[in-house]
């Protein structure tokens, strides 16, 4: 079976909130899924074009004063696709983490020590974007899509509360070791 680029799907998820230009959905990406599904100018405007030429999106040319803007929206067949799409068993995936890569090959105490506390500094930094986002969301009215976005939220400031606890205890662990020698 042939592998699909999943970048259609984040767009089509996207168009199918409303009509957006492709900076619009950069934006938005930027501002939402990026925390766990990152696309970037050079996958979000071909794939427009393909979703355009394909017949799942709508490409219409409007002029903001003299600016001209290309705006995108979701067709039937795009909401069909999606549908199904959503409705399909989930992938197996291989995330892409350099901090357990350089992990795997360091032999250095000192420099494990390092990676240990550079990627501390990191997770501690995004947990707190995710509390603050997490209270933003709290503070809005109930709707399903909030409460399954919150619920998402969570998920990740859970992983990320547990990764700080593993990364403080392999610190210690590492600080106790070299104490010892």
């Amino acid at each position: 079976m042939r592998s699909v680029n999943k970048t259609r799907y984040a767009i089509l998820g996207v168009l199918l909130e409303g009509p957006s230009t492709g900076y619009e959905i950069k934006s938005l990406m930027g501002r939402s899924t990026t925390y766990f599904w990152r696309e970037s100018d050079s996958t979000i405007y071909p794939m427009l074009k393909v979703l355009a030429k394909e017949g799942k999106a709508l490409s219409n040319i409007v002029y903001v004063g003299k600016k001209k803007k290309e705006v995108f929206s979701i067709t039937d067949a795009g909401r069909e696709e999606f549908k199904i799409w959503l409705g399909s068993p989930t992938a197996s995936e291989t995330s892409r983490n350099e901090f357990l890569l350089k992990l795997f090959f360091v032999t250095d105490p000192k420099e494990m020590t390092r990676l240990f506390l550079e990627r501390l500094e990191k997770v501690e930094k995004t947990y707190e974007e995710y509390k603050k986002i997490e209270e933003r969301l709290e503070s809005l009215p109930d709707s399903p899509i909030q409460s399954i976005r919150l619920k998402m939220l969570k998920f990740g400031i859970a992983g990320f509360a547990l990764e700080i606890q593993w990364l403080k205890e392999g610190i210690s662990e590492r600080r106790g070791s070299c104490q010892k020698n």
